[in-house]
């Protein structure tokens, strides 16, 4: 890898500890219904894939005012501890970007990770990249947090 190339590479990561054990919180990260009603305000987007390497993904989100479709695939699963989702984006923050689901013990808890890598992303958009991301994430994981504690 060249230098250029590894600097092209970036990413930030939000985590929340949840009053859960892992299998039910894995439930909301492997069922594509299921994580849609916590990956961004529902019921705005519905996601498509299977928990499996190779599976396309796709996210459709639609309101009244903005509407899009991302397409991917799932390029990592580790059941039970984690998921990895790369998408082609609109290119706002470069052609692709991936997104890390990972769960890992923490007491009797989960902790709940979420790392947001964007693959080609010029350096003078990262904080723009972090803003628009980070309190979206924030939430989400939170509605992620309500929806576990919610289906006991």
């Amino acid at each position: 890898m060249s230098a250029d190339r590894a600097e092209s590479v970036w990413s930030f990561a939000r985590s929340l500890v949840i009053k859960a054990v892992i299998a039910e919180v894995w439930e909301h990260v492997a069922d594509p219904a299921r994580l849609s009603r916590w990956w961004c305000p529902p019921p705005t987007v519905q996601i498509d894939f299977e928990p499996r390497v190779g599976s396309p993904y796709e996210e459709r989100y639609e309101d009244d005012s903005y509407e899009y479709v991302l397409t991917g695939e799932i390029t990592a699963v580790d059941e039970m501890r984690g998921l990895v989702i790369r998408r082609r984006t609109n290119g706002r923050f470069g052609p692709t970007d991936r997104v890390a689901i990972t769960l890992e013990p923490h007491g009797r808890d989960t902790k709940v990770s979420i790392t947001h890598t964007f693959e080609d992303i010029p350096i003078d958009r990262r904080g723009e990249a972090r803003d628009f991301f980070s309190d979206g994430w924030d939430f989400s994981q939170e509605l992620l947090r309500r929806n576990v504690l919610d289906s006991r």
